[in-house]
């Protein structure tokens, strides 16, 4: 499952919560851990949608006939 369409449940999940939440239906005991939950919902699908930060890479070293074409550019002969 990609990770886009498992944040979207989460977040899908933490409105249907919250909506049960403000509609009275449920005691007032439970909006707490009704609260926690929506929390804990939105705080999970930041950290699923998180992009990793990727290391810099070097540039690679030419390969030995780009160092010779190179050379023949900068003198102006004719590649031969």
């Amino acid at each position: 499952m990609k990770a886009q369409n498992l944040a979207s449940i989460f977040l899908y999940i933490a409105v249907i919560f919250h909506l049960l939440g403000m509609s009275g239906w449920t005691s007032a005991k439970l909006a707490q851990p009704i609260e926690l939950a929506i929390l804990a919902l939105m705080l999970l699908s930041i950290f699923i949608l998180r992009k990793k930060k990727r290391k810099k890479r070097r540039a690679r070293r030419p390969a030995p006939e780009v160092a010779v074409m190179l050379e023949h550019a900068e003198e102006g002969e004719p590649d031969k």
